[in-house]
Formats: structure tokens, sequence, C-alpha cells
């Protein structure tokens, strides 16, 4: 009897248990998944006939509705784009800047006006995506014209050419005509406003003075023809058809596609023609070229006339992919029944397979020597599940840690206003999704701008601003949490932060947000030992209004008081923000403090320096007032440089010196930049460049002139004094003060009779002695000089 030989079990059943009844099963597998697949094809077979008989059919009627109603409301954004900015241009024409008064400026020697003009356009430009320039047009006193300069127009055709903005239209009107572009005589005679040239670029003119009934100028703002385009193919929904605009007369003023060809020309024409002969809907079905357009059209009603949009979309950009669908389910419905036949006969051999598959994507590198032997599939892919879903907290966990600083952003970008292009509901489904409640709350913006850093140079060195600013942040997110349940502080490394404070509607937030400011002052006080100026806007109802608060704050800021200590502003509050009159500018203690950087006398210049300061931020002087003092007083610093023969822009290795004045704001910060970066470096300069025996000589000369101007005095005189020749002194003064013997004593006889005629109310034939001038020569010496005559000086000084 042989002995019992023990089998080995096959693979099959080794690697996959519970498939030894896979015969038995396979069986009932195949009948039963061929039932199943018979009932799920019948479905899909009916459905795709019904979808491919009826709702192709309906679905263009339902599409022209849907189009109709979709275009309305675009063609509402893009009047309402159209109406702002004609609002906008309407608002800068009545501004008193661009009143009566520039009749009669003069723009060379106002030249802080001239530059806030330039930049009143820049602004203008930039206030609006589909502004391409923005000009200003004057033709009195004399024809002058404001782009990115000042330019004086010499130019016949040029002055005739912008002379039209004048004549043509109403006082604020359209047109394509661009004078800068325009050379041809014929279309300067033709008065016509607009030339229906799609090609050209719509120009919006405003009168100036906004008021006035007899305009000596215009603000003219040309729009950017591929952005104006842009914003008409919104008006086709599926980047397919046609978009334009026409006039009264039905000539295209602009178009979608400004590089058509004939056949969009064609199709054009003949769509004006459908327009007409439906004058009474606004919405029709045309066929064209063996294609349906769902076409819309309607009015928008300018300042000076009435446009039509018309926008023709093809109905095969919604119908095909349905009629694609339902073939596709109609062919897949009658494979699956074929298919049924086939996957019931390898039902039995390959049911298990989609387990296998799991297994081997969630399991790749499972190896069976290694496999817990007692686990079957399933439960290993229970095991591998657990561990899948134990990596996904893991990345849920780290998002939430990141989600702070995602919501920071978008709030950065909020305020700032980055995201303009979003609408109210899409800036708050955002800000949901980023873990703010936004319905029935209220928005406040806080801005915090901290001062006294000169104080800290002990602890901090100067280039430690950033973390200054990031421990006060960090104080204000911990006062913050005891007062307001949503906040998000921006830091902007710049001894500045702002904060966005969100509370419900019936909460008065703006008195929370005064009571935590006074605690904050008490805090940064006692920890940075600095000052805080904490600004308080006033509520918003919505995210949208943020970005116009956030500027609306930086501009007042530069009108608060500069004085020591800390201040809590509220912008509602007209006092905090009242300006004061105008400080007078101290003239002397400039010509004190050019004198002494003119000599090289460095702390004698820090000392009159520190006089100018204290005398231009007493009597509470505004933070904007003390800083264009400033700017004045180192263009006179400049200006004297370059008498004396240094360039600033090699001397300041090219920088904009008047870019980094502009952005400090405390008083004592500015004096130190100004010795440390102006002061010391032109010093430095002079010392190089002198030798000191023939710089004492001519500082001795210099000082004599000060003080001995009244009397006759020439240069033979002086050299004689020091015992050189006249021309040795002439070409020493020269080297060492970069000007002429003679310029100087005119320029200190100059100076001293300006302060007499401002400050005395002597005669002109006094003043004339009193500086060493005979009369009939000082009145034409100081023609000369300042361009007018001393009554006129005057005159103009007191302000007749």
């Amino acid at each position: 009897m042989e002995p019992v030989r023990k089998g080995r079990p096959s693979s099959r059943l080794t690697r996959w248990p519970g498939l030894t009844t896979g015969r038995h099963k396979g069986r009932f597998y195949r009948n039963s998944l061929m039932l199943i697949l018979l009932i799920a094809s019948i479905p899909g077979l009916i459905t795709g006939i019904v979808m491919y008989q009826l709702v192709v059919g309906r679905m263009e009627n339902e599409f022209n509705q849907m189009h109709q109603s979709q275009i309305e409301n675009r063609a509402r954004n893009v009047d309402d784009q159209l109406a702002y900015l004609e609002m906008t241009l309407s608002h800068w024409a009545f501004e008193p800047r661009f009143g009566n008064a520039l009749r009669t400026l003069d723009f060379v020697y106002y030249f802080n006006e001239t530059q806030e003009i330039v930049t009143t356009l820049y602004v203008l430009q930039g206030s609006h995506p589909l502004i391409k320039s923005a000009q200003l047009y004057l033709q009195e006193p004399k024809p002058i014209l404001f782009n990115r300069d000042y330019n004086e127009l010499k130019d016949d055709a040029k002055i005739q050419a912008y002379d039209r903005y004048l004549t043509m239209g109403n006082h604020v009107y359209w047109t394509d005509w661009i004078a800068s572009q325009s050379s041809d005589k014929a279309s300067q005679t033709n008065d016509s406003i607009l030339h229906t040239d799609p090609g050209n670029a719509m120009v919006l003119v405003h009168k100036i003075p906004g008021e006035s009934i007899n305009p000596f100028g215009a603000l003219i703002i040309t729009l950017d023809n591929e952005k104006v385009a842009s914003l008409l193919k919104t008006l086709t929904p599926y980047d397919e058809g046609l978009t334009f605009l026409m006039d009264q007369q039905g000539n295209t003023l602009l178009t979608g596609n400004p590089v058509a060809g004939k056949a969009d020309l064609a199709f054009e024409q003949q769509l004006k023609e459908e327009v007409t002969l439906h004058a009474d809907n606004h919405s029709f079905l045309f066929k064209y070229e063996d294609e349906t357009y769902s076409v819309s059209y309607g009015s928008l009603s300018r300042i000076d006339s009435d446009w039509t949009y018309v926008s023709a979309a093809p109905l095969t950009s919604v119908t095909s992919p349905v009629k694609l669908v339902s073939k596709i389910i109609v062919i897949a419905s009658a494979g699956s029944l074929v298919l049924g036949l086939l996957l019931s006969w390898f039902a039995s051999r390959r049911i298990y397979s989609p387990v296998a598959r799991m297994l081997h994507l969630l399991t790749p590198g499972r190896n069976e020597a290694t496999t817990d032997t007692r686990l079957d599939e399933f439960q290993l892919l229970e095991q591998q599940w657990n561990e899948l879903t134990s990596q996904s907290l893991t990345a849920h966990r780290q998002l939430q840690e990141q989600l702070p600083h995602l919501r920071d952003s978008f709030v950065l970008q909020l305020v700032q206003g980055h995201l303009y292009a979003y609408n109210e509901q899409d800036l708050q489904q955002r800000m949901r999704n980023l873990g703010f409640e936004v319905d029935d709350q209220q928005f406040l913006l806080l801005q915090m701008y901290f001062t006294g850093y000169a104080q800290l140079q002990g602890r901090f060195g100067s280039q430690d601003t950033g973390l200054v600013t990031f421990a006060a942040v960090n104080i204000i997110e911990e006062v913050a949490k005891n007062y307001f349940s949503q906040i998000s502080v921006m830091n902007f490394h710049d001894l500045s932060s702002a904060m966005l404070v969100i509370a419900p509607d019936d909460e008065p937030v703006k008195s929370q947000a005064l009571l935590w400011g006074q605690e904050l002052v008490e805090v940064i006080g006692q920890t940075l030992r600095m000052n805080v100026t904490v600004m308080v806007s006033r509520p918003a109802a919505s995210p949208q209004e943020l970005p116009g608060l956030f500027m609306e704050m930086e501009q007042a800021v530069a009108y608060r008081s500069v004085e020591d200590g800390s201040q809590i502003l509220d912008l509602e509050d007209e006092q905090c923000f009242r300006r004061k009159e105008e400080a007078s500018y101290p003239l002397g203690l400039e010509r004190e403090i050019l004198q002494a950087i003119r000599l090289g006398k460095k702390n004698e210049a820090e000392r009159v320096l520190e006089q100018f300061m204290a005398e231009i931020t007493r009597a509470g002087s505004s933070e904007f007032q003390v800083q264009q003092m400033m700017l004045q007083l180192l263009g006179s610093i400049q200006h004297m440089m370059l008498q004396t023969g240094v360039t600033p822009y090699k001397l300041f290795g090219g920088c904009n010196m008047y870019e980094r004045l502009s952005t400090i704001r405390e008083p004592a910060q500015m004096m130190k930049w100004m010795i440390g970066e102006v002061l010391l470096p032109y010093v430095q300069e002079i010392e190089m460049r002198s030798q000191e025996p023939m710089k004492q000589v001519v500082e001795r000369t210099m000082l004599f002139i000060d003080e001995n101007y009244r009397n006759e005095l020439s240069l033979e005189s002086c050299a004689d004094a020091e015992q050189m020749t006249p021309y040795a002194l002439s070409k020493a003064f020269k080297q060492v003060s970069g000007m002429n013997f003679i310029d100087y004593l005119t320029r200190v006889r100059m100076d001293a009779a300006k302060q007499l005629l401002r400050e005395t109310t002597m005669k002109i034939n006094d003043i004339a002695g009193a500086v060493g001038y005979q009369h009939s020569y000082f009145n034409r010496i100081f023609k000369k000089q300042e361009g007018l005559t001393p009554s006129q000086y005057r005159d103009q000084w007191l302000g007749k």
C-alpha cells in the first residue's frame, strides 16, 4: 500500500483565498452579470434616443433665452465700466487744481504745481484698467500739453489738432479722433466726432474748467483698444460668434475682433440689417451660411449719444456636445449588450480581478513572504485604507496650519485693491472658504504707524525695522484677541501694519476699536518703548469697500499732526485731520544751512538743520507739510551742489533722493537721513577737491562779501585784501564755490533785497541803496535775475 501523499495546494488557491469554489460561483456570477447588464443597457438606449430627438430641439429656444439674459447682465457691466469712466473724468475735471487758476499760472516758476498736475494724470491713468493714457491740454496762457511730463507745443499742426478738442462736441463727449496721431488735414477739418473706424481707439474728452462755459483746456482719456475689445468679448459666451458696438447711424464703433477679415465684415453687415428688421424684439435667431446664431442687442446710453451693442453666438456651441453625448449613450448602450455576453463568459475566471487590481494599487510593494497570511485581501485593503486615512488627516492638519497665512495673504491683496476684478459674491465665497464668517457682518480697517524708532538705535540697528514691526504685529494680535472674534493682521515690514476686524452688524465695533487702541498704545510703549499712531476707519458693509477705505486712510495719515507721543485718529473725525495754516518756510535758516555746507562746516550745518527742523515742526505742523518743506530743502541743497561743480547724480550713486526722503515719516529720522546721506557725502567730496589754504582764502572773501555787500565791492579790492592778483582770486573762487566772484556778490545782494521786499515796507529806492545798487541798475539786474521787477515780486509775494 502506497503511503498517503500530501497534496500541495495550487498557487491559485494559495494567492487568492476564497476561490476554492470558483467554478460554482462563476456560473452564478455569469448569469447575474448578464441580467444586470441587460437591465442597465435598456435605459441607456431609451435615454440616448430621447435626448437626440427631443432635448436638442428644445435647447435652441432655451439657449436663446439664456443668451438674452446673460448678454443683458454683461452689457450692464460694460455700461457700468463706461459710465464709471465718465464719472471719474467729470470728478477730476471739477477738481480745483483744474480750475481757472491754470489760465494764468507760470508752470515753469511754480514747478511744484506742475509736478502735482503730472502726478494727478498718472493717478487718473491708473484709476481704471481700460485707460491707456491721460492728457491735459491747455490753450491758455499758451499751448501746453501734460502727458508724462510738461510740454510746450511749438508745432502749429499739433496745436491746431489739440485745439479741435475744444471745438468738437459738447462739454463732455466721446470721439475716436486722436490729435497726437492725426496729420491728415482733411481729418482735421472734419466736423464729425466719431469717425466710425473700429480700429481707432475711443477717446473721452472733458473740457475744463468743468463749470465754465468758456473752457480753455481739456482732459483727454484714450482707451486701450485691446482691453476694450476684451471687454466686448465678454458679450459672447462661448468665444465664438461676433460682438460689436455701433452708433445711431449704424456705423461700427468698436468690435470684439479688431483684426476681422472680409468674411467677418460681411457677417457684421448682415447682422446690422437683421437688427433693423427686428427693431421690436431684442433677441432673435438668425441663420447665416448653414449656421444658426442667437442674436441679442440693446442700447447703451452715453453722455453725448446712444450706442447699440450686438452679440451673436452660434447655437452649435451648446447643441453639438449634447448631440455627441446622446450618440455616445446609444452606441455605449448597444455595445454593452455585446460586452455583456463576452463578460459573462469570462466572469467565472475574472470576477476577482478588480479586487486584485485594487490591492495592487494600494499595496504596490507587497511581498508575499512578509505578508501576514492570517489576513485575507479585504482585511489587507482595510489595513491599507486606514493608513491612507491617517495620511489624509496629517495632510489636513498641515493645511490647517497654513490656513492663517493664506487668510492674511488674501486680506492683504483685498485691501490693497488687487482683487478688484472679483464681484461681491465671489469675495464673500472666497472668505468663507478661508474660514471667515461674512454673513450679517460689518468690516472695520485699522492702521498702525510706529514712531520713535530713532530712540531705539541702542537696542536695534538701522536694518532692524522689519524685526521691530514683526514684534509689534505679534503684540497687536495678542491684544486684539480680547476684543474681537475675527481679525487678520497685515505686516508691511516698514514700521507700519494694518488690521481687518469682522464683527456682527449689531456690535459697536468702532467704540471697541478705540478702546483697543488705547490698550495697544500702553502695551507698545511699555514693551517696545515706541509711540503708536492708530487710525480707525468707518465701518464698511461689504468687502468691496475695503480698498477705498485703505486708500483714504493712506492719504489721510499725511495730514496728521507731527508731535511726540502716540495718537488715536478717527477717520470720520475731521478735527483729527484739519489742515492748519501753511507753515512759513524758514528761508533764512535755509541760507545758513547752504552757506555752512558750501564752506564745509559740517557741525555748523547740523546745528542750523536742527533749528530748521524745530521751526517747521512747531505749532502742530502736519506730516505732509514737514515732508514738503524737507523736500524743498533737499532741492535747494542739490541746486547749490550743482553750482559748486558737484553732480548729485554721481555723488549719491544714481539714487532718487526725493523718493527715499518721501518714504520717511518721522522728523528725527528725516534729519538723521539728511545729515548722513546728503550733507556728509558732499562735505567729504568738497574736502577732497579743494586745497585747504586756497579754501580759507575763498571762505574769508565770501564772509567779507556777506558782511559788506551793502558797500561798493570789487574783485580787485578783495584781491588786494588777500594780497593776491585778481586773476588768482577769481580762479580760486570759481574752483571752491563753483561760481564767479560777481555772480556770488549778485546772489547775496539779490537774496538780501528779496528779504527786504518780503518782510519790510521800505521803498524800492531805499532797498536798492541798502544792498549796494543804484535804483536804475537795481531794477534792471533784479528783473534779469528773477524774471520780474521788484514791485511785481513784492505784489506776488503779498498775493495781490
